[in-house]
């Protein structure tokens, strides 16, 4: 017996686990770039704690939508809370505010996605099996 996932919480969940691989593998690259490094310079932050930022919230952002899918409510709620974190520390550093319009928007609609009526009903210890 499987219980019933949201389809839309399903989407949200591959979204952050693909998105989440994408950026961890092509920050090594990124990170090599003379441009780059030279915005991270430019920042307040040390640039070590910027790259454990960087990973972290990446690392953090995999591992909850994988156990999001196994219907563990701590996952959903470490996101959303990691999150806000990630969001207000993006907000910081940013030299130029339009560029965390996509991050600020994308984390607004999964977050939304996370704590619909459907998604709660997910997340609870009830189980609700799909009728075959």
């Amino acid at each position: 017996m499987i219980k019933d996932r949201p389809f839309p919480l399903t989407l949200a969940c591959l979204g952050l686990i693909l998105s989440g691989t994408y950026y961890l593998l092509t920050s090594f690259s990124y990170l090599q770039l003379p441009e780059t490094q030279a915005a991270m310079q430019k920042i307040a932050v040390p640039y070590d704690l910027q790259l454990v930022m960087m990973y972290l919230n990446q690392i953090v952002m995999i591992i909850c939508a994988i156990y999001m899918f196994e219907e563990a409510n701590w996952a959903r709620w470490v996101y959303l809370g990691w999150g806000f974190v990630n969001i207000d520390y993006r907000l910081y550093i940013q030299t130029d505010w339009h560029h965390s319009v996509i991050v600020v928007a994308s984390y607004l609609v999964v977050a939304l996605i996370l704590v619909v009526p459907s998604s709660n009903e997910y997340f609870s210890s009830t189980i609700h099996y799909i009728d075959d």
